[in-house]
């Protein structure tokens, strides 16, 4: 694993689809591959396949230790979001506080997780990968995320509806309050069921797309049926599902917990939101080349 800005020597017979001008490895399930498409065309060790999600994130954390390109970007950005959350934020002029943070969001969340799977997808395979070729390729799929993102969202949003519609005419066409009928807590369970099941269930079948785009250079709508192939083939490992759940979760609600716990010193406060608030986010970058290896074990296996 190392770092570094000039291009190396690409093999000839590494297996992956590599599409003229861009010297990233690209990654495609193996039915998408012209060719061979066995681990040893794809220069592809057995090791990778056999790694679990909890080798995974320790291999990603030897990987970023190896390419400081990737704590150096989020670096910046976690910077920039802890300015934003600055009082001297406030003398720009609302447009512009928006702006900024709409671009470090996106930043942070799309372009960043996009450089970190194509440096995964490299050391995967053997053909390390520069700064300058993982940037091209991030700033190159950005069109195709923003569709992989506008699909998920769409999807979540509609699907949930239609499948609960015919719940909600039943509902209106009761002359009573149905709520009045049952307790409660079983309206509320039968909401959690009917609406919150499935967005739960959509999120989690889709939640390898952005890798799919990315590394293997799929198309939106191919992107969400390669994500929906791979959770398939990890129905049986509910551990799978439980800690992608526990490290999103801890990476998206750190940051707002930690900072509310009571404290008998007030000045330590501050300190401890701007630690929590980075952790945070520096353990979701972890979990995104941990998302990009198991995209590349579940398109290679």
């Amino acid at each position: 694993m190392s770092d570094s800005t000039d291009s190396p020597t690409r093999g000839t017979s590494t297996g992956h689809v590599t599409p003229p001008g861009d010297v990233a490895p690209t990654i495609k399930a193996r039915d998408d591959v012209d060719g061979c498409g066995c681990l040893e065309c794809r220069n592809i060790e057995t090791t990778t396949t056999n790694r679990t999600v909890l080798d995974a994130l320790v291999w990603s954390v030897r990987l970023f230790r190896s390419y400081r390109s990737i704590p150096a970007f989020a670096g910046v950005i976690i910077l920039a979001n802890r300015l934003l959350e600055t009082d001297t934020i406030e003398l720009l002029p609302t447009p512009a506080v928006g702006m900024i943070e709409a671009v470090t969001a996106f930043a942070f969340i799309i372009s960043l997780r996009a450089y970190v799977g194509t440096i995964v997808a490299g050391e995967l395979t053997g053909d390390p990968v520069t700064i300058r070729e993982g940037l091209c390729r991030s700033i190159a799929r950005t069109p195709a995320l923003v569709g992989v993102i506008l699909l998920t969202v769409f999807s979540v949003m509609t699907i949930p509806f239609f499948l609960s519609l015919p719940l909600l005419v039943l509902v209106g066409a009761l002359p009573i309050n149905p709520v009045g009928m049952v307790s409660f807590p079983v309206a509320a369970a039968v909401g959690v069921i009917v609406f919150v099941v499935p967005i739960l269930f959509l999120l989690f079948k889709f939640w390898f797309a952005p890798e799919a785009c990315v590394i293997g250079q799929y198309g939106p709508v191919e992107s969400l049926r390669v994500s929906w192939r791979i959770t398939t083939n990890y129905r049986t490992k509910f551990l799978l599902v439980g800690v992608i759940a526990i490290g999103s979760a801890l990476s998206l609600y750190l940051p707002t917990v930690v900072p509310q716990l009571e404290t008998e010193v007030a000045f330590v406060h501050p300190v401890l939101r701007v630690i929590s608030s980075s952790a945070g986010e520096l353990l979701s970058i972890v979990w995104a080349s941990a998302y990009a290896h198991i995209y590349v074990q579940g398109v290679v296996s």
